[in-house]
């Protein structure tokens, strides 16, 4: 019975989310209405403004219980909570209190008393639903989600400066303890908005060394020496999509030498205070420990491309009424992404027209199309491009024998598709290969480790994880 009530709790705790928004409207329409009431035309509405204030208030009771009981789960800052919580209460309380003044009569001195300065308490009560919002949004998505969002000229004008998404500048790289000089700023910039002091989603905190070891309501995500058992790490290699990959979509996402550092911490035994000299390095590892040296986090391919031609404006057009997308890598960009997704009956022909800008695009996201092993011929052809997405087509072993040896192709993306072995070897042979998913193909593991070991610089990810369920996957508002 008692295990009964207490889900029956945390199930009533989830509607906080629900409930919280319909005294906010109800609120603000008093507001508003109280505001029009002053003119001579709109005198005649304050039976509206007390009806308002009524169900807004007692939605705003519901609401204040409601996230109660959220609280009692944890997972949030106390300090932040507090305020969020002792508001809402203020907020209601107000809110009733308003009620009976606006409300025609009633006869109570001690209501009488107050009458004159309604007005006061309603603009207090609108403030302190902005103030009430604004903790919920920090306990909800972090410190810092309203400034971040703001334009750059605005923060500018009024002085907010970015937090800093360079590393930590190492002026001896292997000298530098790994933990603290680069693991935990890579933590620091992408993780920490969900699991740091501020706010701790499914009850996992990573600012510092004792709650990282702590782990979360699941248990631990940090094992020595062990990759698949530190969820630190699996959730950061799932397929892209995946809704327990992290960071989570919408969060800039973890580079992929970001993440190998990571893995080598990890693997190699993710201690505290050892040094980068005293951990074994692979020639790849040396290599991106030397580019943090440099004080630079690892630079977008694209900078190192040539000045690219200038789109021919009609074709685009022509593209984009098809409903193939045509997005610029950056603002003023000639280098393109193309992308089908709204045009599924994109084919090989399609692919040979792409020819005409074949220079100018960098990505291909063919997924869901009709492609056939026709178009992997024409690859060769598209000398910048670096990523291709194939997910969901009919490609086989044979088309992918097509793109061994492109010169510039970085990223592969193969999601179901019925590719086997055969096709896994016969990408050996490309120098800029860095990332494989491979999920739901038909390639076996033994391949997989055989690429690995051939080209040592791929992350290939099968998506094969049988991760434990956490708390933390139920997501919390």
């Amino acid at each position: 019975m008692m295990l009964f009530f207490e889900e029956l709790m945390n199930f009533t705790g989830r509607w906080h989310p629900v409930m919280v928004h319909l005294p906010i409207g109800m609120l603000v329409i008093a507001c508003v209405l109280a505001l029009f009431s002053r003119k001579e035309n709109y005198k005649n509405i304050g039976p509206a403004i007390s009806l308002s204030l009524l169900f807004g208030s007692v939605a705003a009771i519901f609401a204040c219980f409601t996230g109660y009981l959220l609280s009692l789960q944890g997972g949030y800052e106390q300090d932040t909570l507090n305020f969020h919580q002792w508001l809402g209460l203020a907020v209601a309380a107000i809110s009733l209190f308003l009620y009976f003044l606006y409300k025609e009569g009633v006869r109570n001195s001690f209501i009488q008393k107050f009458k004159s300065k309604r007005v006061t308490l309603l603009f207090l009560m609108f403030i302190l639903i902005g103030i009430t919002g604004h903790f919920g949004g920090t306990l909800t998505h972090g410190k810092g989600y309203f400034k971040d969002a703001l334009p750059t000229a605005i923060k500018t004008v009024v002085g907010i400066e970015d937090a800093s998404e360079e590393p930590v500048l190492l002026t001896n790289v292997q000298q530098a303890q790994v933990y603290s000089g680069i693991i935990q700023p890579i933590l620091k910039q992408r993780c920490q908005s969900c699991h740091g002091e501020k706010k701790q989603e499914g009850g996992f905190a990573l600012h510092d060394q004792a709650h990282l070891l702590k782990g979360g309501d699941g248990g631990t995500v940090l094992v020595a020496n062990d990759l698949e058992k530190s969820e630190l790490y699996a959730r950061l290699i799932l397929p892209e999509g995946h809704k327990k990959r992290m960071p989570p979509k919408g969060r800039k996402p973890i580079t992929a030498e970001q993440i190998k550092l990571i893995g080598w911490w990890v693997k190699e035994g993710a201690d505290f205070a050892k040094k980068s000299s005293d951990l074994a390095q692979t020639a790849e590892i040396k290599e991106i420990l030397g580019k943090l040296e440099k004080g630079s986090e690892p630079t977008s391919p694209f900078e190192e491309l040539p000045e690219a031609k200038k789109l021919p404006a009609d074709f685009v057009q022509q593209l984009q009424a098809k409903g193939i997308k045509v997005l610029p890598i950056a603002g003023n960009s000639e280098y393109v992404t193309i992308n089908a997704i709204n045009y599924p009956e994109f084919k090989d022909q399609d692919l040979k027209d792409l020819l005409k800008i074949k220079d100018n695009i960098v990505q291909l996201k063919l997924g869901n199309t009709a492609i056939t092993d026709q178009s992997l011929k024409m690859m060769a052809e598209f000398p910048n491009l670096m990523k291709l997405h194939l997910e969901n087509t009919k490609i086989t072993d044979l088309g992918l024998e097509h793109l061994n040896g492109h010169p510039a192709l970085s990223y592969l993306n193969l999601f179901a598709v019925p590719v086997t072995d055969k096709g896994l070897e016969k990408l050996n042979k490309m120098p800029k290969l860095k990332q494989i998913y491979a999920y739901q193909t038909k390639a076996t593991l033994a391949s997989v480790e055989n690429l690995r070991k051939i080209s040592k610089q791929v992350l290939i990810d099968t998506g094969s994880y049988q991760l434990p369920f956490l708390a933390s996957d139920t997501v919390r508002y």
